[in-house]
């Protein structure tokens, strides 16, 4: 009887990975994983920012809204007020500015966070009702 013979894979190198191969293997891994990474954290600023700019939207909404219900006609000059939404502090600065029709305001809110970016501004007209 004749011995089973083998046929090289085993002298060819083809039982198993070169160190090589593992290294670039590990390196294209760590590429994907770094650029997963990168696109987890810009999301997650993206969603700050935006929940940042709906709370900034709310106190200038807010302030118009409570402009409109008191009935008072608004002093041309500016202003600034204190506004908290969700346990964020905001400045709410509005400037007040004359129209040619001597009924009519021009309103510009500037709402800004603690660090002072300017998160929302909204110009609007109101009337002397």
């Amino acid at each position: 009887m004749r011995p089973i013979r083998r046929t090289g894979i085993r002298r060819a190198g083809l039982c198993g990975f070169t160190l090589l191969e593992v290294l670039v293997a590990l390196a294209v891994v760590a590429i994907a994983l770094l650029a997963a990474m990168r696109a987890a954290g810009g999301v997650a600023d993206n969603a700050q920012r935006y929940r940042m700019t709906v709370l900034a939207e709310q106190c200038a909404q807010n302030f118009l809204v409570d402009q409109r219900l008191s009935k008072t006609f608004l002093a041309v000059g500016q202003s600034t007020s204190a506004c908290t939404q969700a346990n964020v502090p905001f400045t709410v600065a509005v400037d007040v500015m004359p129209t040619p029709n001597p009924n009519f305001r021009r309103v510009q809110v500037n709402v800004l966070d603690a660090s002072g970016w300017s998160a929302w501004q909204v110009v609007a007209i109101i009337g002397n009702l």
